[in-house]
């Protein structure tokens, strides 16, 4: 841990040094649909909406819950601000700007359900990042995030085996110049697991919303120590921005 603080540590102090980025406007907050399979296939997985969106793994608190997770640990170790959430969920534009993306065929698509006032998208383009410094001409910068559940296996062989509940997210910062300067990834699957045979599930379903918890609480982990080398990195690629 020691470790991780002094590098982090040099890396702001590098890069306030450069000062190219110091607000940052979160405009996108997204998970998939749909509990997904990896490496079998249960097509009888994509019809538990009811376990995936109901009381005991509901995408919308879980979306909730890392929104808080980046706003109370997370921005703490930014070498940056993020920008009030009320300024820009409330901005007028920027309400009439997501709601047109949503409309479009891309959007749709992607199957994504967003957390409230924000939108979903999966990338960001030159021409998307100049309307939003339109919208928001103080922040230097735009934050997506993106999250992903599903079912990965743990140790299985040929679609017999061992499955476990598997949370990954993705925070995606863009330059106002449209570059992105920062790709921080990580991923955690639970300890415990569910029985595959033939591809399909033979555990009990309701085991399943459980292991999503703990891939979750095992994924804030993996992210808080991914970070420090992803500003290092951020450093270098804003240098190089004109």
């Amino acid at each position: 841990m020691r470790k991780i603080l002094l590098v982090l540590t040099i890396a702001l102090s590098v890069f306030y040094a450069n000062a190219q980025v110091n607000k940052v406007a979160v405009v996108a907050i997204s998970a998939n649909d749909g509990l997904r399979t990896e490496g079998f296939e249960d097509i009888a997985i994509n019809t538990m909406s009811d376990l995936y969106m109901g009381q005991d793994f509901n995408i919308t608190e879980e979306l909730e819950a890392f929104k808080n997770y980046l706003n109370t640990d997370l921005a703490k170790e930014f070498p940056f601000e993020l920008m009030d959430e009320a300024t820009i969920i409330n901005n007028e534009n920027f309400i009439s700007f997501k709601d047109e993306y949503a409309e479009s065929a891309g959007a749709k698509l992607s199957k994504r359900l967003s957390y409230e006032g924000y939108s979903q998208y999966l990338g960001l383009y030159k021409k998307l990042t100049s309307k939003l410094s339109e919208i928001f001409p103080e922040a230097d910068a735009f934050m997506v995030i993106e999250l992903n559940y599903t079912l990965a296996p743990k140790a299985m062989v040929a679609g017999n085996g061992a499955a476990g509940g598997k949370a990954k997210a993705k925070i995606s910062l863009y330059h106002k110049t449209g570059k992105r300067i920062m790709a921080l990834s990580a991923s955690g699957i639970s300890e415990s697991s569910i029985k595959v045979v033939a591809g399909q599930i033979v555990s009990d379903r309701s085991e399943i919303p459980g292991t999503l918890k703990e891939g979750s609480e095992k994924l804030y982990v993996d992210m808080k120590e991914n970070l420090p080398k992803k500003i290092e990195k951020m450093k270098k690629k804003l240098s190089k921005i004109k």
